[in-house]
């Protein structure tokens, strides 16, 4: 996990505090167990917010949070078996247990059609923003992984839309800059919320970077009501907004940046006419 939040201290001394919380609530759970867990799924791209929707949700004494490198539910950052997370969600005592299968994206629907009562929260973020924090985070790793979707014809990315994935190979070339293969990746992600039809289902909570550490108070109620958990300012801790533009817009392709915007102002319509 890869924390966005800022800790205004010494890193031993937020370790040691977050190991003692989780301990805590170890006991806590352990002297009042639930009756029923009800599984989240955290889902976006990277670099968009969702280590600290994560962070927000693992200071809540009723949620267990396991994030993409915990090997009780995940192997190489991706979801083992349904079945073997059915018996993940069984086993916690937590009335709620969040995992955060961001890799896995484009099978969100999925998730939430295999575990009733589930729910999700879809993080999205400026492309601008994202694709800087990604060229800077992931390097050439973005190159190596869209080249890789074309070469398998998208064999884990079939739920794209044909015109999404031709548009991804014509720019896929020998010379795929750093920038505009995270600002394509950027787009498969972002566009899922729309080629997923996740707006129309109300297990999806659609969120926003900007507002999330902009506004962190109204941001973290509405996940709290969402998620159906007690409000706490807890879930606001070390949360800062010094990221939002922080940075000059990269340089990209015309064309993919076009389509990066043309998809952020769809979503940004989402978020308005949620309120979010």
């Amino acid at each position: 996990m890869t924390l966005h939040v800022e800790y205004r201290g010494s890193e031993f001394a937020y370790r040691a505090n977050r190991k003692l919380r989780h301990l805590r609530k170890q006991a806590y759970l352990l002297v009042r167990p639930a009756e029923q867990t009800h599984p989240v799924f955290l889902v976006g791209s990277g670099r968009s917010g969702t280590d600290i929707v994560a962070h927000s949700l693992s200071r809540c004494w009723e949620v267990e949070m396991i994030n993409e490198d915990n090997p009780k539910a995940f192997e190489n950052w991706r979801l083992r078996d349904l079945d073997s997370v059915e018996q993940v969600i069984r086993a916690s005592r937590a009335p709620v247990i969040a995992f955060k299968p961001i890799v896995e994206t484009l099978h969100a629907g999925r998730f939430i059609d295999r575990f009733p009562g589930s729910k999700a929260i879809f993080l999205v973020r400026h492309p601008y923003d994202a694709i800087n924090s990604m060229a800077r985070f992931f390097g050439e790793r973005h190159v190596d992984t869209v080249k890789a979707w074309v070469a398998t014809d998208f064999a884990e990315q079939s739920t794209a839309p044909e015109g999404l994935r031709a548009f991804i190979r014509s720019k896929c070339t020998s010379n795929l800059s750093i920038p505009d293969a995270a600002a394509l990746y950027w787009l498969l992600y972002n566009d899922s919320y729309r080629f997923l039809e996740l707006h129309h289902n109300p297990a999806v909570l659609l969120v926003g970077y900007e507002q999330l550490v902009q506004n962190p108070e109204a941001t973290t109620r509405a996940l709290a009501s969402f998620v159906g958990l007690k409000w706490s300012e807890g879930m606001m801790a070390n949360i800062y907004d010094r990221s939002v533009r922080k940075h000059h817009k990269p340089a990209l392709d015309t064309e993919i940046e076009a389509r990066c915007l043309q998809t952020w102002a769809y979503l940004q319509g989402e978020l308005n006419a949620r309120g979010a």
